[in-house]
């Protein structure tokens, strides 16, 4: 019962993301963990992250528009820039 403040950050939410998911990046992949997981932390979270802080610091009218639409140009910026490396390389 003691140990139960020491797992929380202090938001009182028991399955709020800690320091510890806001500061993946696609070098830092646990050992053993969910291929799911993993492919998520390496693809798709640290862009979703900076999405997330932008709309954030901006607070649009439309948060999910404006999110979706950043994710799409990472995708043609991160995509783009190996699939036009590959095609260079044939």
């Amino acid at each position: 019962m003691g140990n139960e403040s020491a797992h929380t950050n202090g938001s009182g939410g028991g399955n709020t993301p800690t320091a510890d998911v806001l500061n993946v990046s696609t070098t830092q992949v646990r050992p053993g963990g969910a291929p799911a997981r993993v492919y998520l932390n390496e693809k798709v979270v640290p862009y979703l992250l900076e999405g997330m802080k932008t709309i954030t610091n901006e607070q649009p009218s439309n948060p999910l528009r404006v999110l979706g639409e950043f994710l799409i140009q990472k995708s043609n910026e991160v995509e783009g820039g190996a699939s036009s490396s590959n095609k260079s390389l044939n």
